[in-house]
């Protein structure tokens, strides 16, 4: 149904602010508040409600903004317990050729990550390191899964995403662009800190289970593992992103 009308669910004062700070248009934002609390949608002074200042910039950008009732809130809401601030949004991905094109030199490839936590916070920490962009690969989780949504922050209206990408294409595609390669591959032998991303860079992650598929393994520039001393499969990859995005960062200030 989301891939019908082309919106999507964003839950939570985060992810609205996160949306009207990007400048994204909104549909419509739907606030609630506990049987017998004041009212959130303040119509005059005085009576200050939780949303009031969400309502405020709502409204300033002009879009339509309406108090509902718990159960309503409820009935449109995905999460298990509401937040009390629902609006609905256009999809916000870009095609993915537009963004190989967009002149960024730091990219994200995520190959069937299957967790919306972890595509969630890829999104947060892609932002917070300045990527210029994060493809998903066909078999990822829907980027406008509410889960995804929620644990993004706000992230996902700022940071362009292309999705359905394939693995072949987007990894042939970068390098025709000579993007340096750069996979998270805990059997690697070279440590992240030791791979050069100075330079334009794309940073590629598997899946939790499995890792990389075999056709990103064939063609990455390099693969880099994240040393551990204690014994453990590997980290989520969530955290893993982390360590890389911010290993570039910080290559990058001493450049």
């Amino acid at each position: 149904m989301r891939d019908r009308a082309r919106e999507f669910l964003v839950e939570g004062t985060n992810g609205i602010e996160g949306a009207l700070e990007s400048g994204r248009r909104l549909e419509v934002l739907f606030v609630s508040r506990p049987t017998g609390a004041p009212s959130q949608v303040a119509t005059s002074e005085g009576g200050e409600g939780q949303f009031d200042g969400l309502v405020e910039t709502a409204r300033s950008a002009r879009v339509p903004t309406f108090e509902v009732s718990p159960e309503v809130m409820h009935a449109i809401s995905d999460a298990e317990t509401p937040p009390g601030a629902v609006a609905i949004a256009p999809f916000v991905d870009v095609d993915p050729t537009r963004l190989l094109d967009s002149g960024s030199d730091l990219f994200v490839v995520l190959a069937e990550v299957r967790d919306p936590g972890n595509l969630g916070t890829i999104l947060r920490t892609a932002r917070a390191a300045g990527a210029g962009g994060v493809f998903l690969t066909k078999g990822t989780v829907d980027v406008y899964n509410p889960k995804v949504v929620r644990a993004s922050a706000g992230a996902l209206f700022h940071v362009p995403v292309a999705r359905e990408v394939a693995v072949p294409w987007v990894l042939a595609e970068l390098g025709g662009r000579h993007i340096r390669r750069v996979a998270a591959d805990p059997s690697a032998t070279a440590s992240y800190d030791e791979v050069d991303m100075r330079g334009p860079s794309a940073l590629v992650f598997g899946n939790e289970a499995w890792g990389l598929p075999g056709e990103a393994v064939a063609v990455v520039d390099e693969r880099a593992s994240i040393p551990m001393r204690a014994s453990a499969e590997s980290l989520n990859v969530g955290v893993a992103a982390a360590v890389f995005l911010f290993e570039a960062v910080r290559q990058r200030r001493r450049r």
